[in-house]
């Protein structure tokens, strides 16, 4: 089977996505921001649904008044890990992620 170009923009993206995966798994407790800057929380925890070495979810921690809240935020949202800064940069800007999930 010959590879295309389109063979390797999916493998490009599969090797990001595990990139993404293996930063994510030792970032527990880094600062999330949304794309426009703004801080939305603390990385709590990866979930993994389907496969162990394959991100679904991350859950980011908001500590504010109140009890603790989380929300649930797709994998596909998370942009970027930033280890030097201990930060992870979602795709998102905060008015976009205010109707997602809480857990």
């Amino acid at each position: 089977m010959v590879e295309g170009i389109g063979d390797e923009s999916v493998e490009q993206s599969l090797r990001t996505r595990a990139e993404l995966g293996r930063l994510l798994a030792a970032a527990e407790g880094y600062r999330v921001v949304a794309s426009d800057g703004s801080q939305l929380g603390w990385l709590g925890h990866v979930r993994y649904l389907w496969h162990a070495d394959d991100p679904d979810e991350i859950v980011v921690r908001r500590r504010g008044l109140g009890p603790k809240r989380r929300r649930v935020v797709l994998f596909s949202a998370v942009g970027a890990v930033r280890p030097r800064e201990s930060t992870v940069v979602l795709r998102l800007d905060r008015s976009a992620l205010e109707g997602s999930t809480s857990a």
